[in-house]
């Protein structure tokens, strides 16, 4: 993949998660679309070929609406460069139905970036459109300040006056999750606890409940139920990898990073969890992160994270800096290359 137009503030961006997030970045919606199937023979497309045909047929004009728009919220999944440019034009889009994808299709990224792509269609001239941008962006209202907030909340009232009248259960679930990210703490837990009631099996409802918890520092409560939940749902990878980032908040760290690392063996082609694993054993056990960072690098081939791969190799003197920042030099600005060959000559 060419990074072009390299410069580090579009390298940093790209960068998702520099440090450790607390809980998965997923809504309702995009929770319905297909996680990535690890390849299971050799004619199966890799992971990055199927990011290049996805990312390809959301901008392709000649493909169906539909089919593009599905293309959109699966991308969701894969975040990369080339995700990112095809999420970013569709959401200038002059199809409803295609700006409504995008937006399931920006959800990965960073605040500051997504906020600056989403926040003009919290204006949009449809409906259905600006809810989905409310939703997208609500989620991280706690890192808002007051302008953005002030700016967010005619969109915020908009989005809960449509949803509360529907009583089907995808809709009481945005409903419960717009009430959690805009601090209804009480309203959201009566919606999980009745949908829960109904459905034992659905794993974003557990996971929702728990954050509910986690986000009023009731870090405790929220592993308690995700303990409970692992019980009726022992191989759910974002279940461990939720326990996994509760863990970390209540500073049990050798716990996280058996959770993390149950995580990402679960979910086999993430490459955010096998990351993530890389960040959390690296404290414990540097030869399992080093084989975390690589894996992520293997599933996703994307360029941060072979900055990740090289950053473990540096830091821990490994034989294969060299190489590994040569290869990186191909794609990342110079500033990135020169920060990592001052690391590895410190070591």
């Amino acid at each position: 993949m060419i990074m072009k137009n390299n410069t580090l503030a579009l390298f940093t961006a790209l960068i998702l998660m520099p440090g450790i997030a607390l809980m998965p970045a997923i809504t309702a919606q995009a929770a319905a679309v297909e996680a990535p199937v690890a390849n299971s023979s050799s004619s199966a497309p890799s992971t990055q070929e199927r990011i290049q045909q996805l990312a390809y047929t959301a901008q392709d004009i000649k493909v169906p609406l539909q089919e593009r728009a599905q293309a959109l919220r699966q991308l969701a999944r894969y975040p990369n460069q080339n995700s990112l440019i095809a999420v970013a034009r569709a959401l200038k889009d002059s199809h409803a139905e295609i700006r409504e994808a995008a937006l399931i299709g920006a959800e990965p990224y960073k605040i500051e970036h997504r906020w600056t792509m989403v926040s003009p269609l919290l204006s949009d001239k449809v409906l259905n459109v600006r809810i989905v941008a409310a939703e997208n962006l609500l989620r991280d209202y706690n890192h808002f300040d007051n302008a953005q907030q002030q700016a967010l909340e005619p969109a915020i009232q908009e989005l809960i006056s449509t949803l509360q009248p529907k009583n089907d259960p995808v809709s009481q679930l945005r409903l419960a999750d717009a009430y959690r990210w805009h601090h209804q703490w009480k309203q959201a837990d009566t919606i999980y606890r009745n949908l829960l009631s109904q459905d034992v099996t659905e794993p974003q409802l557990w996971l929702n409940l728990a954050d509910n918890e986690n986000r009023q520092q009731h870090n405790q409560k929220a592993l308690d139920i995700l303990n409970e939940a692992l019980v009726k749902l022992p191989n759910n990878a974002d279940i461990h990898y939720s326990k996994a980032m509760t863990l970390v908040r209540l500073k049990q760290k050798s716990q996280a990073a058996q959770a993390m690392q149950t995580a990402a063996t679960l979910a086999k082609s993430n490459s955010h969890y096998w990351y993530l694993n890389g960040v959390i054993q690296e404290e414990f056990n540097v030869d399992e992160s080093t084989k975390s960072f690589e894996q992520a690098y293997l599933i996703s081939g994307a360029p941060e994270q072979l900055y990740a791969v090289c950053g473990v190799y540096a830091r821990h003197n490994n034989p294969k800096t060299g190489l590994c920042i040569s290869e990186l030099a191909k794609y990342a600005p110079p500033q990135v290359i020169e920060q990592l060959k001052q690391l590895a000559n410190k070591q």
